[in-house]
C-alpha cells in the first residue's frame, strides 16, 4: 500500500509562465550552474573553505517559488551570503515529491550558508519576515523557526566530505574533539547534542493539545514517506485486541500541483471516494475514520490482507494461464464497477491490487480518483501506464483507465518489472508462446493509440470470463505456466 505514484508535471500555461520567470531570476541571482547537479548557485568562485555550520532552508511550492525568491534573493545578494536553489521548477517539483532525491530533501527550495551562528540567526529572522504571508511544504528533520514559517534550519556539512558507513557514503560533520560523525537527516538530528540552538535558545513553550494521532493509535510503522504524506501501519488503541489499521496522511502544501492541489486535498478526495462507493464497488477498503490534525488530513482504513499483484507477477513462482485470466478478469471487473459509478481511477496498475488466497483482488490507492463528469485538469498516475493522448488532450478519462488496464494485462503476462517496451514484448510473447488469439487481441485493443478503439471495462470482463470458461472446458495446457 502507498505506491510511489506521482502526479506528472504537465506543461500548462501557468507552468510555462512560472518557469520563464524562474529562469530569468536564475540568470540574475544564480549565475553558477553546477555540472551534473540539479542546483544553481549564487557564488561564481569557490567559497571560503568552511566545512560545516548552520544551514538555513526556505521552503516553497512550485506556485510560491518565484514570489519567495523575489522577496529574499536581493537581500542575500546584497549581503553576499551564499545560497543555492533548483535549476528549474520541474526539479523543485521532483524535490518536493521526496521519492527522487530522498525524503529528507522535501521542501528545501533555498539552501543558505551563513558564515557564523550570529549571522545565521539574523538572516533567518529577516527572511521569516520577508516570507511571512507565503507558504511551502514542511521540511522533514529540520527545525522550524516558528509555527507556520517557511524558514527552517539545521546544523550540517558545507563540504563534500564523506564517510563510509555500512558500505554507504554519507556526509560527515566534526565533533568538538575532531572526530567525524555522520551528518544525519533524521528526527532530532537538526541540532547536535554538543551545540546550543542559536535560533531558539530557550525551551520549547508552545502548548499543543493531543490529537487522535496520540490518543487513538500506537505502534506506528512507516510504509511510505513522501512529500504529500506518509502511509503507516498502526494499532487502534480503542480496540481490545489492538486492531491493525492503515493510516494515510495528506500534508497541506505537500507536492502542490499547478492548480493548487496538495496532499491534504488528495487524501480528502480519497476519503470521499471510498465513503461514496463503500459497498458499491467490490473490494474497496473500509473507511474507519477521518480527522484533521496539525494542518494535515488523516484517513484510517482497514488493513487489507494479501500480496501486491505486482510482487506476484515479477516473482519466480509459477502462474498458470488460467490464473492469469482470473487476475485480469478481476482487474477488469473492479474497473468496470468503478466506471459504472461514474468515477475514473487514474492509477490502475498491478501494484494497486492486493491478491488474496482465493485469487480475489482488492484495489487500493485512490488519491487521484475523480468524477468522470468533473475531470481533474492535470494528469495523475505512473507515467508508464499513462495513455499516449495525455500529451494532446484530457478528454476521455475512462479511455485512459482502459489503456492502463491493458498495460497491466501485458505486464502480468510478460512478468517483467521493467515497463519500457512492454507492448512489443507482449506481441513477441504472444507469437512465440502462441497465447490464445482472443486474449492477445483484447490486450492489444486496450493499448491502442486510438482511445475510441479500446473496449469498455465491462465488455473486457465479460470476454475474459468467456475465455476462462473456454480454457477450463478445453483443458488449455500448451502454455500451462507463465
Amino acid at each position: 500500500m502507498g505506491s510511489l505514484t506521482r502526479a506528472v508535471s504537465w506543461p500548462n500555461a501557468t507552468a510555462r509562465q512560472e518557469e520563464r520567470k524562474w529562469q530569468r531570476l536564475c540568470q540574475v541571482y544564480l549565475p553558477r550552474r553546477v555540472r551534473g547537479s540539479i542546483w544553481r548557485a549564487s557564488w561564481t568562485q569557490d567559497r571560503d573553505k568552511i566545512r560545516q555550520g548552520w544551514k538555513i532552508h526556505v521552503s516553497a511550492t512550485i506556485l510560491t517559488a518565484c514570489r519567495i525568491f523575489r522577496a529574499v534573493a536581493p537581500y542575500l545578494k546584497k549581503h553576499d551570503i551564499p545560497f543555492k536553489a533548483p535549476r528549474s521548477l520541474a526539479e523543485l517539483q521532483n524535490l518536493n515529491a521526496g521519492v527522487f532525491y530522498g525524503f529528507s530533501q522535501v521542501g528545501k527550495f533555498l539552501t543558505i550558508y551563513p558564515a557564523s551562528p550570529e549571522l545565521a540567526r539574523s538572516v533567518a529572522l529577516y527572511l521569516d519576515r520577508l516570507t511571512r504571508k507565503l507558504n511551502g511544504p514542511i521540511i522533514p528533520y529540520d527545525r522550524r523557526l516558528r509555527s507556520s514559517s517557511c524558514v527552517y534550519y539545521r546544523y550540517g556539512s558545507f563540504s563534500n566530505e564523506t564517510l563510509t558507513v555500512r558500505r554507504k557514503k554519507v556526509s560527515v560533520i566534526a565533533r568538538p574533539d575532531g572526530r567525524l560523525v555522520p551528518d544525519r537527516r533524521q528526527p532530532g538530528a537538526a541540532v547536535p547534542s554538543w551545540l546550543r540552538d542559536p535560533f531558539n535558545p530557550g525551551p520549547e513553550r508552545t502548548a499543543r493539545s493531543l490529537t487522535p494521532l496520540e490518543t487513538g493509535y500506537r505502534d506506528y510503522e512507516a510504509l511510505v514517506q513522501r512529500g504529500r504524506g506518509g502511509v503507516y501501519r498502526v494499532r487502534d488503541k480503542s480496540s481490545t485486541r489492538g486492531r491493525t489499521c492503515i493510516l494515510k496522511e495528506g500534508r497541506r502544501h505537500g507536492e502542490t500541483d499547478w492548480r493548487g492541489g496538495d496532499g491534504f486535498e488528495r487524501i480528502k478526495q480519497e476519503a470521499r471516494f471510498l465513503e461514496t462507493n463503500q459497498g458499491l464497488i467490490a473490494g474497496l477498503p473500509r473507511v474507519l475514520r477521518t480527522f484533521r490534525a496539525d494542518n494535515t488530513f488523516y484517513l484510517v482504513i482497514e488493513n487489507v490482507p494479501g500480496r501486491s499483484l505486482h510482487e506476484i507477477i515479477v516473482s519466480k513462482e509459477r502462474i498458470s494461464f488460467r490464473r492469469l485470466l482470473v487476475y485480469c478478469a478481476n482487474m477488469a471487473r473492479i474497473l468496470a464497477d468503478l466506471h459504472a459509478r461514474g468515477w475514473a481511477w487514474r492509477d490502475c496498475k498491478p501494484a494497486n491490487f492486493l491478491a488474496q488466497k482465493n485469487g480475489r483482488l482488492r484495489p487500493l490507492d485512490f488519491e487521484g480518483a475523480c468524477r468522470l463528469d468533473e475531470p481533474d485538469p492535470l494528469p495523475w498516475g505512473t507515467s508508464a501506464y499513462m495513455a499516449p493522448e495525455w500529451g494532446r488532450s484530457i478528454r476521455d478519462l475512462e479511455a485512459a483507465d482502459l489503456y492502463a488496464l491493458g498495460i497491466s494485462f501485458a505486464q502480468s503476462a510478460t512478468r517483467n518489472a521493467a515497463l519500457a517496451g512492454v507492448v512489443p514484448r507482449f506481441r513477441r510473447m504472444a507469437r512465440r508462446q502462441k497465447l490464445p488469439a482472443p486474449f492477445a487481441q483484447l490486450v492489444l485493443r486496450l493499448v491502442s493509440p486510438q482511445p475510441a478503439a479500446r473496449p469498455r471495462a465491462r465488455a473486457v470482463h465479460l470476454q475474459l470470463r468467456e475465455q476462462l470458461l473456454a480454457t477450463l472446458l478445453a483443458g488449455f495446457s500448451a502454455h500451462a505456466t507463465l
